[in-house]
């Protein structure tokens, strides 16, 4: 475990000092991140990158090649945690890769089917679409979840399938939903707020223990 987390630390302290590429906007893109943010940001993908990639690789997890792709999607997933923390986006440049790699390798997981992969995917759409067009309506213009958001739930789908998307989204907005409450009671709708940190940490909770799904 600890020999699979150092990497993890390791890649998870290189990232932010990079991920200033991964943005459209030019003015992002030629503004990496410095200072208390950069530091700040780096520690979140070090210890979290170590910490994934220790329990994917944990004895009583799954054998080498399944416990891999965890890995690789539990990697995207600080890293995109880690671009909504610093900007607010959730870059396209990660989640399409994220979308196509599920549905390659949907048929490799040893406790879900493809067609469990399917079933989640489709359902993670018509979530995505809800919640995203809900937020629109009646959410504040910095507290609604965006489109980014919406593309991770689906990616999130893809991954985990039915039922594994169900609660992975149960544990991420319930743990935004009360930082949300706070924000809103502190600041009101002049509030901001990343959806994607919570919801992509409710996709690792089922992840790395799929027995909560």
């Amino acid at each position: 475990m600890l020999s699979a987390g150092l990497p993890g630390a390791v890649a998870g302290w290189m990232f932010p000092q990079f991920q200033h590429h991964l943005y459209t906007e030019p003015e992002f893109r030629e503004q990496p991140a410095t200072g208390r943010t950069l530091l700040l940001l780096r520690l979140f993908c070090a210890i979290s990158a170590c910490a994934g990639l220790a329990l994917a690789f944990r004895p009583d997890h799954y054998d080498v090649g399944p416990a891999a792709l965890s890995a690789a999607f539990l990697l995207l997933l600080v890293a995109l945690s880690s671009t909504d923390f610093e900007r607010r986006r959730i870059p396209n440049k990660l989640t399409y890769p994220a979308a196509v790699l599920a549905i390659v390798v949907c048929w490799a997981w040893p406790d879900r089917s493809v067609g469990d992969i399917a079933l989640g995917g489709l359902v993670a759409v018509g979530v995505a679409a809800l919640l995203v067009g809900l937020g629109a309506v009646v959410g504040g213009p910095g507290l609604a979840l965006g489109i980014g958001d919406g593309k991770l739930i689906i990616v999130l789908g893809l991954i985990l399938g039915w039922p594994g998307i169900m609660p992975a989204l149960f544990y991420g907005i319930a743990g935004a939903g009360v930082v949300a409450v706070v924000l809103m009671v502190r600041k009101g709708r002049r509030a901001t707020f990343s959806y994607g940190p919570y919801l992509a940490a409710g996709g690792a909770i089922v992840l790395l223990f799929p027995s909560v799904a």
